[in-house]
Protein backbone atom coordinates (compact mmCIF):
# COMPACT_ATOMS: atom_id res chain seq x y z
CA UNK A 1 0.00 0.00 0.00
CA UNK A 2 1.46 3.30 -0.75
CA UNK A 3 0.59 6.97 -0.34
CA UNK A 4 0.63 9.60 -2.70
CA UNK A 5 2.24 13.37 -2.16
CA UNK A 6 1.75 16.27 -5.13
CA UNK A 7 3.57 19.53 -4.55
CA UNK A 8 3.39 22.26 -7.23
CA UNK A 9 6.89 22.56 -9.45
CA UNK A 10 9.06 24.89 -7.78
CA UNK A 11 9.27 28.54 -9.65
CA UNK A 12 12.74 29.30 -11.16
CA UNK A 13 12.88 32.22 -9.96
CA UNK A 14 14.98 31.30 -6.88
CA UNK A 15 19.02 32.51 -7.51
CA UNK A 16 21.54 30.53 -6.34
CA UNK A 17 25.44 30.79 -6.40
CA UNK A 18 27.01 29.84 -9.85
CA UNK A 19 23.65 29.30 -11.66
CA UNK A 20 22.92 32.29 -13.89
CA UNK A 21 20.76 30.91 -16.91
CA UNK A 22 17.18 29.83 -16.06
CA UNK A 23 17.65 25.94 -17.24
CA UNK A 24 20.22 26.17 -14.02
CA UNK A 25 18.26 27.65 -11.69
CA UNK A 26 15.06 25.15 -12.31
CA UNK A 27 17.51 22.29 -12.29
CA UNK A 28 18.62 23.81 -8.43
CA UNK A 29 15.23 23.98 -7.25
CA UNK A 30 14.45 20.72 -8.72
CA UNK A 31 17.03 19.06 -7.36
CA UNK A 32 16.39 20.61 -3.77
CA UNK A 33 13.02 19.89 -3.31
CA UNK A 34 13.43 15.81 -4.63
CA UNK A 35 16.08 15.80 -1.90
CA UNK A 36 14.65 17.19 0.78
CA UNK A 37 11.63 14.76 0.05
CA UNK A 38 13.88 11.67 -0.63
CA UNK A 39 15.31 12.48 3.19
CA UNK A 40 11.88 11.66 4.28
CA UNK A 41 11.60 8.30 2.27
CA UNK A 42 9.13 9.78 -0.62
CA UNK A 43 9.81 8.23 -4.12
CA UNK A 44 9.89 10.29 -6.94
CA UNK A 45 7.00 8.97 -9.33
CA UNK A 46 6.87 11.62 -12.56
CA UNK A 47 5.01 15.39 -13.08
CA UNK A 48 1.18 15.76 -13.93
CA UNK A 49 -0.52 18.51 -15.38
CA UNK A 50 -3.76 19.67 -14.55
CA UNK A 51 -6.41 22.06 -16.54
CA UNK A 52 -8.22 23.97 -13.96
CA UNK A 53 -10.93 26.55 -14.40
CA UNK A 54 -10.07 29.65 -12.56
CA UNK A 55 -12.40 32.49 -11.59
CA UNK A 56 -10.69 36.30 -11.53
CA UNK A 57 -11.40 39.86 -11.64
CA UNK A 58 -15.03 41.51 -10.44
CA UNK A 59 -16.99 40.16 -13.23
CA UNK A 60 -16.08 36.78 -12.62
CA UNK A 61 -14.39 35.92 -15.63
CA UNK A 62 -13.27 32.21 -16.10
CA UNK A 63 -9.98 31.31 -17.71
CA UNK A 64 -8.41 27.52 -17.86
CA UNK A 65 -4.82 27.94 -15.95
CA UNK A 66 -2.81 24.63 -16.27
CA UNK A 67 -1.48 23.35 -13.10
CA UNK A 68 1.75 21.59 -12.84
CA UNK A 69 2.85 19.19 -9.72
CA UNK A 70 5.24 16.31 -8.92
CA UNK A 71 3.99 12.86 -7.77
CA UNK A 72 6.04 11.30 -5.07
CA UNK A 73 4.82 8.31 -3.23
CA UNK A 74 5.93 5.60 -0.22
CA UNK A 75 5.41 2.57 1.25
CA UNK A 76 2.74 2.91 4.15
CA UNK A 77 3.73 0.74 7.54
CA UNK A 78 7.66 -0.10 6.54
CA UNK A 79 8.29 1.70 10.04
CA UNK A 80 6.33 -0.49 11.93
CA UNK A 81 7.50 -3.77 9.59
CA UNK A 82 10.13 -6.21 11.33
CA UNK A 83 13.70 -5.55 10.52
CA UNK A 84 13.79 -8.46 8.65
CA UNK A 85 10.26 -7.93 6.21
CA UNK A 86 12.17 -4.05 5.72
CA UNK A 87 14.99 -5.87 4.48
CA UNK A 88 13.08 -8.16 1.98
CA UNK A 89 11.02 -4.92 0.40
CA UNK A 90 14.08 -3.05 0.01
CA UNK A 91 15.53 -5.98 -1.69
CA UNK A 92 12.48 -6.24 -3.97
CA UNK A 93 12.53 -2.69 -4.53
CA UNK A 94 16.05 -2.68 -5.75
CA UNK A 95 15.02 -5.60 -7.97
CA UNK A 96 12.65 -3.34 -9.57
CA UNK A 97 15.16 -0.68 -10.34
CA UNK A 98 18.20 -2.80 -12.00
CA UNK A 99 17.82 -3.12 -15.32
CA UNK A 100 18.97 -6.36 -16.75
CA UNK A 101 20.42 -7.06 -19.82
CA UNK A 102 18.96 -9.23 -22.55
CA UNK A 103 20.28 -12.52 -22.91
CA UNK A 104 22.66 -13.40 -25.40
CA UNK A 105 21.26 -16.00 -27.82
CA UNK A 106 23.13 -19.40 -27.75
CA UNK A 107 25.80 -19.37 -30.80
CA UNK A 108 25.29 -21.11 -34.17
CA UNK A 109 26.48 -24.70 -34.21
CA UNK A 110 29.27 -25.21 -36.86
CA UNK A 111 28.28 -26.42 -39.99
CA UNK A 112 29.15 -29.95 -41.44
CA UNK A 113 32.80 -30.09 -42.69
CA UNK A 114 33.67 -30.86 -46.03
CA UNK A 115 34.62 -33.93 -47.15
CA UNK A 116 38.25 -34.35 -47.93
CA UNK A 117 39.64 -34.21 -51.97
CA UNK A 118 40.96 -37.40 -51.04
CA UNK A 119 37.46 -38.79 -50.59
CA UNK A 120 35.50 -36.52 -53.20
CA UNK A 121 38.01 -38.25 -55.84
CA UNK A 122 37.91 -42.37 -54.72
CA UNK A 123 35.22 -43.64 -57.64
CA UNK A 124 32.50 -45.64 -55.80
CA UNK A 125 32.89 -49.19 -55.07
CA UNK A 126 29.62 -50.08 -56.26
CA UNK A 127 29.30 -48.11 -59.82
CA UNK A 128 25.82 -49.66 -60.59
CA UNK A 129 24.69 -48.86 -57.07
CA UNK A 130 25.04 -44.69 -57.80
CA UNK A 131 22.81 -42.60 -59.99
CA UNK A 132 25.15 -43.17 -62.63
CA UNK A 133 26.82 -40.13 -62.54
CA UNK A 134 31.04 -40.30 -62.32
CA UNK A 135 31.85 -38.53 -59.12
CA UNK A 136 33.82 -35.36 -58.81
CA UNK A 137 37.57 -35.76 -59.18
CA UNK A 138 40.32 -33.34 -58.57
CA UNK A 139 42.92 -33.34 -60.75
CA UNK A 140 46.53 -32.51 -60.43
CA UNK A 141 48.91 -30.11 -62.43
CA UNK A 142 51.69 -33.15 -62.20
CA UNK A 143 50.86 -36.37 -64.58
CA UNK A 144 50.94 -39.53 -62.73
CA UNK A 145 51.73 -42.73 -64.89
CA UNK A 146 48.30 -43.60 -66.31
CA UNK A 147 47.96 -40.12 -67.64
CA UNK A 148 51.54 -40.24 -69.14
CA UNK A 149 51.13 -43.76 -71.12
CA UNK A 150 54.14 -45.08 -73.79
CA UNK A 151 54.91 -41.77 -74.73
CA UNK A 152 56.86 -40.67 -71.75
CA UNK A 153 61.43 -41.86 -71.74
CA UNK A 154 61.59 -44.88 -69.59
CA UNK A 155 63.84 -44.33 -66.93
CA UNK A 156 67.26 -45.89 -66.30
CA UNK A 157 70.87 -46.75 -66.23
CA UNK A 158 72.80 -44.55 -68.36
CA UNK A 159 74.16 -46.38 -72.14
CA UNK A 160 77.59 -45.53 -72.88
CA UNK A 161 78.14 -44.77 -76.51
Amino acid sequence: MFEYKLLPVPAPAKKAKGRKTMPERMAHALSELMNSEAKENWLFEGQESFQVEEKSGLMGKEKHVECRYMVFRREIGLEEMPLDQKLEKLRERKAETIVQAPPTPAPEPFPEPMPSPQVMAEPSKNPSAGDGEEPTRIFSPFQDEATMGSAAPSLGPAKNP
